[in-house]
């Protein structure tokens, strides 16, 4: 589970650092970290301690939990899809409520056919 684990966060990291248009380098000055901690953990290579990953989560205008799975969440999952499942959540919460609707209806229609 651990690395599972590692592997959410980092791809929640990476997605919504991209999202916010930050470079690895901004956002480590932002939470007084490293450029090298901040790639070490996108790399599923370290695990940040809680308080790095709330100074992330700050920083990026994120929940705190968004940086968690469900439970079972991960399992039988590629790192792939992780990523896609990611990319896809921050895309969905910089939605307004009218656009949110027209994307549900779309991946409705996906969904069925």
């Amino acid at each position: 589970m651990d690395s599972d684990l590692k592997t959410y966060i980092a791809q929640q990291v990476r997605t919504y650092r991209k999202a916010r248009g930050l470079r690895q380098a901004r956002l480590a000055e932002a939470i007084e970290r490293t450029a090298e901690a901040i790639s070490n953990i996108e790399r599923a290579k370290s695990l940040p301690a809680l308080d790095t990953l709330m100074a992330i989560a700050q920083a990026l205008e994120v929940p705190l939990r968004d940086f968690f799975p469900e439970a079972d969440a991960v399992e039988n999952k590629s790192p792939n899809r992780m990523r896609l499942e990611a990319e896809a959540a921050a895309l969905l919460r910089g939605l307004s409520d009218e656009r949110m609707k027209i994307a549900l209806s779309q991946l409705k229609a996906l969904d069925s056919a």
